[in-house]
């Protein structure tokens, strides 16, 4: 965090030059005090010499060092006070981004391994759309001159991305501020995030989405991928389980879930998610791991 690189830093530089005043005077202290007045500032780290040096700072006239270094003891205090409640909120913001995520609902043709890993990381990417196109009001039509934003939006939708995801999200804007409650407007939206690498900012879109209905099915793997994008597999295992819940039938949320549970070690599992994908129609996972010699069936 920039917090915390920041305050070590400081605390760095005011160490150093606390030591210095503390040489500076401990010099005084052995030359003024004698040898056992020095040992014992030494011994006790400091702390006595600080407290000879005040005592001594107006015949030695060390009035001004040792003021120094009183502030040089003092601000290291402040700064902890100050900037440990700034890295406070810097990680409860963390935690109120990760806490608000959101869903995907398309995976690609194929999977892509990234290598370095020992254990491969398959790739989740946007597959065919899905989502339904919002509902218009004569409302909505009169306010934006009979432009349909949404459909605008959705004929950028081509293979499994937006064309131009930027131009999607602009569109997806003009299209919730039509119908602010629209579910589907908000994973459509979502999508376009995703694909422009946002994953985050997707999440919450998703999350809208199944706020405004509850049981979307498709926004609950949206986010889920989102959240695999983000290698956070128990809160993608948990929106997969959820989009199953809603639409038992969903070959893609098994699919998910099965590179899921790879991931997390539970091969069994994955496999038993592959086969029933495979079963609705999608065997890119089965095959995948056969090949693989994750699962023999």
């Amino acid at each position: 965090m920039t917090t915390t690189l920041i305050l070590g830093a400081l605390l760095s530089i005011i160490q150093i030059v606390g030591l210095i005043l503390l040489i500076m005077v401990l010099i005084q202290q052995f030359k003024h005090g004698g040898v056992l007045n020095g040992v014992i500032g030494i011994i006790t780290f400091g702390f006595w010499t600080f407290i000879w040096g005040w005592i001594k700072h107006k015949n030695l006239e060390l009035s001004k060092i040792m003021v120094l270094w009183t502030i040089m003891t003092i601000t290291p205090l402040v700064l902890t006070a100050v900037f440990g409640f700034a890295m406070m909120n810097e990680m409860v913001n963390m935690v109120v981004s990760l806490s608000e995520e959101g869903s995907f609902d398309k995976i690609k043709e194929g999977f892509e391994k990234n290598s370095g890993n020992k254990s491969v990381k398959l790739k989740l990417q946007a597959q065919k759309n899905e989502a339904k196109l919002p509902k218009t009001d004569s409302q909505e039509i009169a306010a934006h001159k009979d432009v349909d934003w949404s459909k605008k939006a959705l004929a950028l939708w081509k293979n499994g991305e937006y064309t131009d995801p930027h131009q999607a999200v602009d569109y997806w804007n003009k299209a919730v501020g039509n119908d602010p409650k629209s579910a589907e407007t908000y994973n459509n939206r979502g999508l376009a995030y995703y694909n422009l690498k946002q994953p985050l900012q997707a999440i919450k879109d998703y999350s809208q989405a199944i706020h405004l209905k509850s049981e979307f099915a498709e926004a609950y793997n949206n986010r889920g991928n989102a959240y695999y994008e983000l290698n956070q597999y128990e809160l993608a295992e948990a929106d997969f389980n959820q989009s199953l819940r809603f639409k038992s039938d969903y070959a893609n949320a098994f699919l998910n879930r099965g590179l899921v549970y790879y991931q997390m070690g539970k091969n069994d599992e994955a496999c038993q998610d592959f086969n029933k994908a495979c079963d609705l129609g999608n065997c890119e996972g089965k095959q995948w791991a056969q090949q693989n010699g994750i699962c023999r069936q």
